[in-house]
Formats: structure tokens, C-alpha cells, sequence
């Protein structure tokens, strides 16, 4: 007999019970309901809107032309989605020769302050146009992610001060774009970063803060519909300082630093705005020591103080983290790695602190390919 089942039946049973040993004993009977529906919301599995994707495994790549020719058909990576953050011609992610063999996800860097939510819809369009799928190929990505981090203001970001309302009418205008061309691309909204915000809301907005107002316009714009816009949700839920399992209710992590944060994100969109849709974490990481590397002196040190680990740590944090979201997160759809191997690009080691995050040639890398992958 399932769980619930039993459940249900034993609730009716004591309710019986009371009732009869009420009537026995001449008490007043006070009005008795069962709420099937809230019984039904604690034991029940959630149920989802969009791509059933809930195990995918993915590294943010750099150089994903390196990474396509070092890997031989028979020799494959056990991580099952790249997710390409730089914006090339599209014939170099098309055709035979150059199609990765990954499930791709494409982030399309249009969606910014100096944007009107008509070029991000021409641009999305040309892009989604471009990697259409043919006879020939097939789709040459999967899903696109529609900008990023669009809750800060730096240059790589939103690149201008934030505005949630105008993200949230770029990110329809692009989903409208891309679903024109072909509904079985995937679209992602632009990954969250994890953050407090600034006393100037224009350059760094609460996570949560941005998620609540980009939810509303949407809903605004779409008949009540909050989700209208995506297939799935966009975090970044990095570790900063502290460990994968750490509380986020805790005081380290206070300012919304901690990995598990990701949850008052999916409360948010689930209880608040009614969206049955997936969240992906489309970046996750935590640092190596750029101090006993020698970046110690780096322009970026300061910021990054006390976030560093060892090799050896690094690679705890992130299996621990796959191992704790898919125990426990049944909303959370695809992970990406960030990354494999930014400290590959030709920027100074000690300048680009992207690198510091990178796993290829490290522990992490092996011990992230060797994990069980339910």
C-alpha cells in the first residue's frame, strides 16, 4: 500500500474515532474537516512544467573547440551538457565537423542595459534561426540561456544599471523569438548571482529582490502568468565561503553566500508565484588557493579573501554538492561545473580570477567525472 494511501486512511480512521466517542459520551462535536489537498502538498512529489531534464550534468567550457577535438567518440566525458558562455559565429557550433557531441546550452549575451527588448528578440532570432535543427545535423543546441547574471551591473553582467522590468521584457521578447523558430528549444532565464545587493540597487540587486520583480512583470505582461517566459529558472549558487550543506539560515551565510540559498529562490518561484517549473544551477563552484598559487598580490585578492580551498577541498565541495541536490533538491534540473577550464584563456593566471574557479588537470575534475550520476 503507498505511503500516502495509508496515511489517508489512517487520518479518516481517527477522525471516525473521535467523532464516535464524541457521540458516546454526549460532547458537543465541533465542525471536523479533512483537507485532502494539504496532505496531498506534503507527501506528493511536485510536479513540473517544461523539459524533463532533472539529471543533467554539465561544465561551463571555455575553449569548447579544445574540448571537442580532446575528446574521442569512444573516450567521452561522463558529464552529459557543455554550457558555452562565449558568443561565436554559429556555423562553429554546426555541421559534422564541428557539433558537439554534449547536449549544448548557449548563452546569448544581447540581454543588457543598453538593450531595447526588440534587439534581444532580433538577436535571440537570428541566433535561434542559425542553429535550427536539419536533416543534415539535427539541432546544434539544445537550450539557450538568455543573458547573464542580469541582477549586476558590471560589464559581463547586465553591463549597465540594473532594471528587473526591463530584463523581464527582454527575456519575453526572447523567449517569443525562440519559440517561433522551434518549441523544443529550451529557454533559460539569465543565471542569478547569489548576492545582498548594494546600497546603489543599480549596481548589484538581492537576488531575491530581482527574482520577485522580474516574476511580477512577467505576470503582469502574461495574463498572471509568472513562468510565461522560460522553460526554466537561471542560478548561480556558488559555496563563497562556505560548505555545501551549510544552512542558509546560518550566519556564514549571511548577505546570501551559500550554495543552498538556491532554495529561498525555489520557494519564491514555487509558493509565492505559483511556477512549476525547474530551476538550473547554470554555475557552481568554489576556488582553489590563488594564494599558495601566487596570486596572493592579485588585482581580485581582496575580494575573494577566505573563499580558497585546497585541490583536495575543492573536489569535496563540488561531488558533495551534486550528491546533496540530487538527494534532496527533486526541483533542481541541470548543474553546470564553473568552471572546467578558464584558467586556460589567455589572460595572466594572476589577473583572471575566473581561472582560480577552473577544475581540468585538477582533483576536482576526476573525482567530479568518477561520482555515481543517478
Amino acid at each position: 500500500m503507498r505511503p500516502v494511501i495509508r496515511l489517508l486512511l489512517q487520518l479518516c480512521a481517527l477522525v471516525v474515532v473521535a467523532v464516535l466517542a464524541a457521540r458516546a459520551f454526549g460532547q458537543p462535536q465541533p465542525p471536523h474537516r479533512v483537507f485532502l489537498s494539504a496532505i496531498f502538498r506534503d507527501y506528493a512529489p511536485p510536479e513540473f512544467i517544461g523539459p524533463e531534464i532533472p539529471s543533467g550534468y554539465g561544465w561551463g567550457v571555455y575553449d569548447w573547440r579544445a574540448y571537442w577535438s580532446s575528446r574521442a567518440p569512444a573516450d567521452p566525458t561522463s558529464f552529459n551538457w557543455l554550457r558555452v558562455s562565449e558568443n561565436p559565429p554559429a556555423w562553429q557550433l554546426c555541421g559534422p565537423n564541428f557539433r558537439l557531441r554534449e547536449n549544448v546550452l548557449l548563452r546569448l549575451n544581447k540581454a543588457d542595459a543598453n538593450a531595447t527588448p526588440q534587439q534581444v528578440a532580433d538577436d535571440t532570432f537570428t541566433w535561434a534561426q542559425a542553429l535550427k535543427a536539419t536533416a543534415a545535423h539535427g539541432r546544434c543546441v539544445e537550450a539557450f540561456e538568455i543573458g547573464n547574471e542580469p541582477n549586476l551591473a558590471m560589464t559581463g553582467a547586465f553591463g549597465g544599471p540594473v532594471n528587473p522590468e526591463l530584463y523581464a521584457d527582454q527575456l519575453c521578447a526572447a523567449y517569443t523569438a525562440v519559440k517561433n523558430t522551434d518549441p523544443a528549444f529550451i529557454v533559460v532565464s539569465g543565471g542569478l548571482a547569489p548576492t545582498a545587493g548594494l546600497p546603489d540597487a543599480t549596481q548589484a540587486l538581492t537576488d531575491t529582490v530581482f527574482l520577485r520583480r522580474m516574476l511580477s512583470r512577467i505576470a503582469t505582461t502574461n495574463n498572471g502568468d509568472a513562468g510565461a517566459c522560460f522553460d526554466v529558472l537561471g542560478y548561480h549558487n556558488y559555496g563563497f565561503r562556505t560548505g555545501y550543506a551549510t544552512d542558509p539560515a546560518s550566519a556564514a551565510c549571511a548577505d546570501r553566500s551559500c550554495f543552498r540559498g538556491v532554495e529561498e529562490i525555489y520557494r519564491i518561484l514555487r509558493e509565492e508565484f505559483g511556477v512549476k517549473k525547474r530551476i538550473w544551477a547554470t554555475e557552481v563552484g568554489w576556488l582553489r588557493d590563488f594564494v599558495a598559487g601566487g596570486c596572493g598580490g592579485a588585482p581580485w585578492a581582496w575580494m575573494f579573501a577566505g573563499w580558497q580551498r585546497s585541490d583536495a577541498d575543492q573536489a569535496a565541495q563540488l561531488v558533495g554538492a551534486f550528491q546533496y541536490a540530487r538527494a534532496n533538491w527533486p526541483w533542481l534540473g541541470a548543474m553546470f561545473v564553473f568552471n572546467l577550464d578558464y584558467d586556460r584563456r589567455p589572460q595572466d593566471i594572476c589577473q583572471d580570477e575566473q581561472g582560480w574557479f577552473a577544475v581540468k588537470g585538477y582533483p576536482a575534475e576526476a573525482a567530479l567525472e568518477g561520482m555515481a550520476k543517478p
